[in-house]
């Protein structure tokens, strides 16, 4: 049994129906549609129906993938990705996503929405495709080096489900810092402590994207114990939950301080915005 197994395993015919799981009209331009998705039209169209093609589209395709990458797999491939899946949409996948960006070249981050559940539904489909590959692969068919050369931009797909961290940050006033910082509390503690310091804080509607980051401005900013002052900062946050991102992005100078040189007021006040505002809610 184990030698038919495994010439099973080594048959050329096995081997390029394997290759199908990518090279098919199902995978390629689901993938497309992922990654248009993820980074132009949930940002430009933010409603449900983008939030949710994501989450179908991966659960379709993602299978297909895994199972390019691990053959004997079969059909644990479907499993493993909708528990993987259900994992990732809890809280419980916190931890492993800070441990990730400490180390990771590409940062990764995801909304808890447990009506992501849905998708869910796709999992039987991408089953039974897998299961008829063979009608759906492409009859152009890659030499080997790009079916693996593949793996890498496949990947960044996968991996990158949303936009960098710069892109909540969109340039502007006399000066973008565009600087993000992890907190240790909540968006509410945050603004709590940095109004009992005393700084008027409001809320800033210059800036759009949808329910992932909100921005305010404090006008009128004494730093470094009333030795300098900035007309205004305009910050943010990105994410929910108990620890988002910080993020600060651009600055207003008093007009006597515009004929200054930008790049050392952009170092001078980085540094001051850092051990004044950012260091409080740290």
């Amino acid at each position: 049994m184990s030698i038919l197994k495994y010439k099973t395993i080594q048959n050329p015919m096995y081997q390029n129906r394997n290759h199908y799981l990518i090279f098919n009209w199902i995978f390629i331009p689901g993938l497309l549609l992922l990654a248009l998705n993820d980074h132009y039209l949930k940002q430009h169209f933010t409603s449900w129906l983008t939030g949710k093609v994501s989450d179908f589209t991966g659960l379709l395709i993602f299978p297909m993938f895994l199972l390019f990458l691990f053959p004997r797999l079969s059909k644990w491939s479907v499993i493993v990705t909708g528990l993987f899946f259900v994992f990732w949409k809890t809280p419980f996948s916190a931890a492993f996503i800070q441990f990730y960006n400490k180390i990771a070249l590409i940062p990764i981050t995801r909304t808890v929405d447990y009506s992501d559940y849905i998708a869910l539904l796709v999992l039987p489909l991408s089953w039974h495709l897998i299961q008829h590959i063979d009608k759906y692969r492409l009859n152009y068919f890659p030499p080997v080096f790009l079916r693996f050369l593949a793996i890498v931009p496949i990947a960044l797909v996968f991996m990158a489900t949303e936009p960098p961290i710069s892109y909540y940050m969109q340039p502007g006033g006399d000066i973008h810092i565009g600087k993000s910082y992890k907190m240790k509390m909540s968006k509410e503690a945050a603004l709590t402590k940095l109004r009992a310091k005393g700084y008027r804080i409001e809320t800033d509607t210059s800036q759009h994207f949808g329910n992932r980051a909100d921005y305010y401005v404090i006008n009128n900013l004494v730093l470094d114990g009333g030795k300098d002052t900035l007309q205004s900062l305009q910050f943010g946050f990105l994410g929910s939950g108990d620890k988002p991102l910080l993020l600060i992005n651009n600055i207003k100078l008093r007009p006597a301080d515009k004929e200054k040189s930008p790049k050392l007021l952009k170092k001078s006040y980085q540094q001051l915005i850092k051990s004044n505002i950012v260091e409080e809610v740290k």
